[in-house]
Parts: structure tokens; sequence; C-alpha cells
């Protein structure tokens, strides 16, 4: 627990919520202000509208929930710490903003892509796309640029049946449209977002015309063709959550990478530990997930009348779940600022970084098995590796994107040796 922490008012949890979603400062290293958070204010009710959660246990109460799910037309949206107006597409078919039965029908129809079993299957061709990958960091690099996209971004177009060649135009949109799920994102962000959408439903719309005319054994094609109880996806369905898995096959992937290297090197010894005894790899990758999640922030909203926390809440009550808040929380994970490779290999619970509930991240076994595919073949290529402080300018650590909900770094160069 930290010490030293006055209880908060809401209207200082506020501020402090703020600050470290909305400055430069709060969001290179959210982790202080979250323990005064978890110290001061676990749970309060925010002058934005929502119940913020900052400890584990109601976290995973939210996320787990069947009676809270995402927003729905008729909700009213909290307003954002940001300011500005929320948007909202009023036909969104994706899974991300669906509950059931339509949530459960569309991830029905795709889920199968992402069976732990399959998934066991692919490690043998995701370590083949990975070996030439890291041939570019032979003489050293930025990681971010030249394995922690390009080795996600090349599995998940594989298992879609994207191409994986001339498509590198695309990455940067898949970027800019994460804007739409950032508070931290102001309009300029959000316009750059709205346009790289409709460059991404161009590209897709040709993408699924050629597959509709040429099918192969990816996923897109199998959307495309599926058929169960009679109900197909409509095109808008198709296309959405096409977006949806190829952007979210990589981005988080990525940055679970990055961040999880940018902790080795910080923590060498921990390194060297993973290198002697590899069965440490499953354990720790889920420590890379606790300790610098790649989501950071999640949201619920109440769909029918319900008691949580102690209280009665009205259908349309929303609460921000801060799952970075809560994967360091100490009375779930002793020495939460401490990095631990083993630090799962018991009965500890998972950490909220992929979610829990219905909408459970669908691709987390994928993800998980990258993560162990790539670190292991690091410590087999690259024993020694070191941050490269010249190509930072003289930094003596690389910097995170300026976006909260989805953290990674802008680049991690390093040497080898």
């Amino acid at each position: 627990m930290a010490t030293g922490t006055h209880e908060l008012t809401a209207e200082e949890a506020d501020g402090l919520l703020a600050s470290t979603i909305l400055t430069d400062e709060g969001r290179q290293d959210p982790y202080s202000a979250y323990a005064r958070l978890r110290a001061g204010a676990p749970r309060w009710r925010s002058g934005f509208g929502s119940i913020v959660l900052t400890r584990y246990a109601d976290g995973l109460e939210a996320l787990r929930h069947p009676k809270l799910g995402r927003p729905e037309a008729d909700m009213d949206s909290p307003a954002t710490l940001s300011g500005r107006e929320p948007r909202r597409a009023e036909d969104e078919v994706t899974m991300l903003f669906l509950n059931p039965p339509d949530h459960t029908r569309i991830r029905g129809l795709v889920s199968r892509a992402f069976t732990p079993r399959r998934v066991e299957a692919l490690r043998p061709r995701i370590a083949e796309i990975l070996d030439p990958v890291l041939d570019r960091l032979a003489d050293g690099g930025d990681v971010m640029t030249e394995l922690a996209v390009p080795f996600p971004v090349t599995v998940i177009s594989e298992l879609l049946g994207v191409p994986s060649e001339g498509n590198e135009h695309i990455r940067p949109l898949v970027h800019a449209i994460t804007a739409f799920i950032d508070p931290a994102a102001d309009e300029a962000a959000l316009d750059r977002a709205a346009v790289a959408g409709l460059e991404l439903v161009a590209y897709f719309t040709d993408l699924i015309a050629e597959k509709r005319a040429h099918p192969d054994d990816g996923l897109l094609s199998a959307l495309i063709e599926v058929e169960e109880a009679g109900d197909r996806l409509s095109f808008e369905e198709l296309m959405g959550n096409t977006l949806l898995l190829y952007a979210a096959g990589f981005e988080t992937t990525s940055n679970l990478i990055g961040n999880g290297l940018w902790l080795f090197l910080r923590n060498p010894a921990e390194w060297d530990r993973l290198r002697t005894d590899r069965s440490l790899l499953p354990s720790a990758v889920w420590e890379v997930l606790r300790a610098d999640s790649p989501v950071q922030l999640n949201t619920r909203s109440v769909l029918e009348p319900v008691e949580l926390f102690g209280e009665r809440h009205p259908r349309g009550t929303n609460f921000i779940i801060l799952q970075g808040c809560g994967n360091h929380d100490e009375d779930v994970y002793p020495d939460p600022g401490r990095f631990d490779v083993g630090r799962f290999l018991g009965e500890t619970p998972p950490p909220l970084s992929f979610g829990w509930g219905a909408h459970h991240c669908l691709g987390a076994h994928l993800a998980r098995a990258e993560g162990e595919i790539a670190f292991g073949a690091l410590l087999d290529r690259f024993p020694r590796l070191t941050l490269d402080t010249d190509a930072l300018g003289g930094a003596t650590a690389p910097r995170y994107r300026p976006s909260f909900t989805l953290r990674g770094l802008e680049s991690l160069p390093v040497r080898v040796a």
C-alpha cells in the first residue's frame, strides 16, 4: 500500500487523473499517480460523470459482471477528461462496442480462428515468420521499427489473408484510428483518425472484393463465406470486424514486445534469469502485461439496474476501469514496482490487461504466444542487448507515444552483442 498519501476528494482525484491522461509528464509515468489514487481514492464518482475504479478487485468485478457492457444508443455519454464531446458511430457493428446477443453472434463466428488449440498449432509458423525479421536487428537498430511492429503485422496479415507486401501504408493508418478510443486525443487527432478510417475502409473494400472473387484459406475469406444457423455477417459487420481484428492483431502486441524489452533492459538480471530458465517465458509475458500493460483503460456501462460496490446503479451508469492501475494493486501483487519474471509461477491471478467477461480479448492467447516466441528468439540471437542512448540523442530512456489507453514506445533503439 502506498504510504504518505492523504485521502483525496473527488475533485483532487479528477485533477490527478486528468493530469495523468492529458499531460506528457503524466503519460510518460502514470504509475506514481496510480499509487496515489489507489491509496487516496480507490473508487470515486468523478465530476466527468463516471465512477472510476483503481483497485484490482473492483476492476475485475466490473469487467466480469454480466449486467455491465458497452454503452448503448439511449445512454447519455459522460463527458471526456479532455473536455471534448464524445463521438460515437451510430451504426457501430464491431464486437468491441456491441452487447449480447449481437456481440455473441459475431464473436462466435470469428472466435474459432483464435482458439488456444489453433494458436498452439501456429507456433512453428509464427517462429518461422520471426526469423527473418530478427535479421534486421543483427547490427542493432530500433526494436519498434524492425521487430515489434512488422512481426505481429505479418502474423495477423497471414492469419487474415491480408497481403504481407505492399501494405506498409496502412500501418500508420491503424495507428491513427486508435485515437477514437483514447481520452487524450485532441480534435486534430480525431480528424486524422476519421480520414485514416476512410482510407482503411477503401483498402479493405477492395480486398474483400478480391477475396470474394478468389477466396483463400485465410480468416477473411472464411468470414465472407461463413454461415451458422443461416446467419452471415453483413457487409458492414464484415468490414468493421475485419478492421478490428487487423488493428487489434498487431497494435497491442507491438506494445507488448516494446514495453517488455524496455523492462528487460532496465532489469538485466531478469533477462539473465530468463535466459537460464526458458520455462519462465509464460510467466515473464504475464509479468510484462502486468508491469506495463499495453492497454491501460477500459470502460463498462450498466445495462440494467444493478447492486454493485454497495450502491444501486441505474442503467447507463458508466465505470472507468484503470487496468494499468489495478495491475499494480499492492493487495494482489506485493511490491508491484518490482519486475519479476517468476511472479506468475504459482496461483497469482492474471492481470487485467486483456479484460474479462464477454469482452475478454479474443486474441489474448495469440498475443501471449507471440510475446513468448519473440522474447525467446531474442535471447537466442542477441544474448546482450543495451539501450542505444546515442540514437536517443543522449537521453537515458525512450519516450512513450502521446496516447493513454494504448501504451507503447515511440522507438526503442538497441545495440547488440
